[in-house]
């Protein structure tokens, strides 16, 4: 981003906003950090998608296979997706208010 637009962006804030972004900053790194440990234990809690050399044969056609969305490993996944995306979320906000407050 261009530096003159951060600090226009900057300056048009209240002075308390900008004093409280170390604060800002502190609680997004602890939320993140809170999101990596649920990630990994996400992770940790789902199943191998690989079933060795039977999987070869193609897609399977049951009941479970059609509605895995609705199980407990669906759930595990969509969670897994979410708490990704929260990372990288605040991950980018965190580096936004780093640049407004480091003025560069």
């Amino acid at each position: 981003m261009n530096s003159s637009f951060l600090q226009m962006l900057a300056g048009a804030v209240p002075t308390w906003v900008s004093e409280s972004f170390p604060v800002i900053q502190i609680i997004l790194v602890a939320i993140v950090a809170l999101c990596a440990v649920a990630l990994i234990v996400l992770i940790f809690c789902q199943e191998s998608n690989s079933s060795g050399l039977g999987s070869l044969g193609g897609a399977e056609n049951s009941f479970y296979a059609q509605n895995k969305g609705n199980s407990r490993e669906g759930r595990l996944k969509k969670w897994t997706y979410i708490m990704a995306a929260t990372i990288f979320v605040l991950t980018v906000l965190y580096l936004i208010s780093f640049r407004i407050y480091s003025g560069s």
